[in-house]
Formats: structure tokens, C-alpha cells, sequence
């Protein structure tokens, strides 16, 4: 066991500066730091005591099922209802640089088919699948 006495240093972690800094003893308890200082940030907090390192935890080993076999990429309803709705007008990659209309079709790379709703400015909120982006335009 430790022995501890009034204004020994020792390192803590600090709920102040958010690491461990060194401290020192204010009160002591039964022979136990009770009142820590820190020489950082001048706080007063309650010693911690560290705790015991806990085993380490042994995963059970289960069976892996075999991954499912992907069905043949289908348009989602979404895509055939934006399909439809689209009546063979030709969606145009997404470009900054591209001046956008309102209803005007776009391709872009991370969201996928979409209809601009609405021009802001140098913004336009265009509707895709996952909702409605605002995206900017040049």
C-alpha cells in the first residue's frame, strides 16, 4: 500500500484540463489523498484512486454465415417514379460551374439523380433520394 502525506506530488488526471497532470496533496483521509490541487489549473478536486486494470475480454467464437448472395441491382421506386416524372429529359453531371434552372435534371456523384427545386443565389436545393441538398452553383 502507498503511503501518501499533505503537499506530495503526484500525477491525476485533472476534469479541468482534461488530461493527467501532476497534482498535489490538500487533505488527507485515513491516510488517503481526500483534496488534490492542480499545478496547471490551480482547481480543486477529489483524488481519484486508479482502478485495477480489468482482463482483457475474450470474444466467443461463433460460426460466420456466408454472406447473402446481392440481388440484381433494380431501379428503386424513387428512381422509376424520377424516371417517369423525368419524361426522356437528360440529367446533366453536377458541375459548380454549371448555371442550374429550376427543374432542371442533374447527376451527381455522391447523391444520385436529382431535380432542382428552388435557386438561392449562387445556391440551389435540389431533391434527391436521401432529401433535399443545397448545393452551390456558380
Amino acid at each position: 500500500m502507498r503511503t501518501y502525506y499533505a503537499g506530495m506530488d503526484l500525477d491525476a488526471p485533472c476534469g479541468r484540463c482534461k488530461l493527467e497532470t501532476r497534482h498535489r496533496v490538500l487533505t488527507l483521509t485515513n491516510g488517503q489523498p481526500d483534496n488534490l490541487i492542480c499545478t496547471q489549473c490551480q482547481s480543486v478536486h477529489k483524488f481519484r484512486p486508479e482502478r485495477p486494470a480489468a482482463p482483457p475480454r475474450v470474444r466467443a467464437e461463433r460460426a460466420e454465415a456466408p454472406p447473402k448472395p446481392r440481388s440484381p441491382a433494380s431501379p428503386s421506386r424513387f428512381q422509376e417514379l424520377m424516371i417517369q416524372e423525368q419524361a426522356g429529359a437528360q440529367a446533366r453531371p453536377y458541375s459548380p460551374a454549371t448555371r442550374w434552372e429550376e427543374g432542371a435534371w442533374m447527376d451527381h456523384a455522391s447523391f444520385g439523380l436529382g431535380r432542382v427545386q428552388k435557386r438561392l443565389g449562387r445556391k440551389v436545393d435540389v431533391l434527391f433520394r436521401g432529401g433535399l441538398k443545397t448545393l452551390v452553383r456558380a
